[in-house]
C-alpha cells in the first residue's frame, strides 16, 4: 500500500512533515544534510523505523523552511536549538523521541542529543562526523571558497548551486558527486520516481544560506560533546562514501559511550538508495533495540 501524504506543519519558519501521527511507540525525528529539504526523505522508505509517529524536520536556510540571512552565524548551539524548537513544538517538551540525522543532519542531531540527552531514546548519523570539514568532493570546494574567498565566494556559490538544478538532467550529473556507482542508482526506477519528489525544493534553495552553511561547517566540532551521549547510537556511512571516511566514521563512533557502526557495502552517501537491503537491516535492527514497536508503518 502507497503511504499516505504527510501532514505539512508550519513551525516559526520551519516546515515539518508528520508521517503516521497517532500510531504507538516512540517518536522518529528525521533530519536532512546539507543541499537537502524535508523531502530528502522518500516516504516509501519509512517502514524502517516501525509503527510509529514519524516527524521529518528541517534544518535552518533549507527551503521550504526560512532563509538564512548574509549575516547569520551558524554553530552546534544554533543547530541544536533550531531542532529542538521544532521538536518540542511537535510533542512537547518532555517526550522521548529517536533521532535520525543525515550528513549535515547527523551534526545538528548529535548537537540537539547532547542538550537534552536524558530525552534521546537512540541516535542514527549516516554519513555524519566529528566536524564539519569537508574532505572531497564539490562540497570540499564550496566549503574552500567561502572561507578562503571570504564574501566573493560565498557569493559565487549561489550561480553554481543554480546551475547544478536548472533541469534534472543536468542536477544527475551533480548528484553522481556523491555516489559510489552514480550510473547504476541513478537509473533504477526507484531513483527515477524519487528524483522529482525532492528536486523542486532543490531548485528554491538559497545560496545565500548554503554560503553561512559552507562557511561556518568548516569550523564546527562536536568532539567535546560526543562523550555525554549515553543513549544507543548507530554510526552509518557508506563503505565507499566520498565525502566521509572510513577513518571519520570510526573516529565518530569511538567518541560515542554506547555505538555500534554499520558500514554498507557498496554506498556512498546515499546509502538508503545505494544499498537498500543493508540500510533496511542495520536500521531495524537498532530501532528494534530502542523502540517499543517495529511493525509495518501504516502512514495513517
Amino acid at each position: 500500500m502507497a503511504p499516505l501524504p504527510p501532514r505539512e506543519i508550519a513551525i516559526n519558519g520551519f516546515r515539518c512533515l508528520a508521517f503516521n501521527e497517532n500510531a504507538p511507540g516512540t517518536p522518529v525525528v528525521l533530519i536532512h544534510g546539507l543541499l537537502c529539504s524535508i523531502y530528502f526523505w522518500w516516504p516509501s522508505h519509512l517502514s524502517v523505523f516501525g509503527d510509529r509517529p514519524i516527524f521529518v524536520i528541517g534544518l535552518p536556510g533549507h527551503y521550504p523552511s526560512a532563509s538564512l540571512g548574509p549575516s547569520s552565524k551558524l554553530s552546534a548551539d544554533s543547530l541544536a536549538s533550531s531542532v529542538l524548537e521544532q521538536i518540542n513544538q511537535l510533542l512537547g517538551a518532555t517526550t522521548s523521541f529517536i533521532l535520525v540525522g543525515h550528513s549535515t543532519g547527523a551534526h545538528a542531531a548529535i548537537a540537539a542529543a547532547a542538550v537534552v540527552p536524558d530525552r534521546v531514546r537512540g541516535l542514527v548519523s549516516i554519513g555524519g562526523a566529528v566536524t564539519g570539514k569537508e574532505e572531497g568532493g564539490i562540497y570540499a570546494a564550496f566549503q574552500w571558497m567561502a572561507n578562503k574567498l571570504g564574501g566573493l565566494g560565498r557569493a559565487l556559490i549561489s550561480p553554481a548551486l543554480r546551475v547544478s538544478s536548472l533541469t534534472l538532467g543536468v542536477h544527475k550529473l551533480f548528484i553522481g558527486d556523491v555516489l559510489a556507482e552514480p550510473k547504476s542508482v541513478i537509473n533504477r526506477p526507484d531513483f527515477q520516481a524519487y528524483l522529482p519528489y525532492y528536486f523542486p525544493a532543490l531548485q528554491k534553495i538559497s545560496g545565500v544560506s548554503m554560503g553561512v552553511y559552507f562557511r561556518d561547517l568548516a569550523n564546527m566540532d562536536l568532539s567535546h560533546i560526543i562523550p555525554s551521549i549515553q543513549c544507543p547510537v548507530l554510526v552509518m556511512c557508506g563503505n565507499r562514501d566520498p565525502y566521509v571516511s572510513l577513518e571519520r566514521t570510526k573516529e565518530l563512533s569511538d567518541l560515542f559511550p554506547n555505538s555500534s557502526l554499520a558500514l554498507i557495502d557498496g554506498s556512498g552517501h546515499m546509502p538508503m538508495f545505494e544499498n537498500w537491503p543493508q540500510y533496511q537491516s542495520a536500521i531495524e535492527s537498532f530501532m528494534a533495540r530502542v523502540g517499543q514497536s517495529n511493525a509495518q508503518v501504516a502512514h495513517a
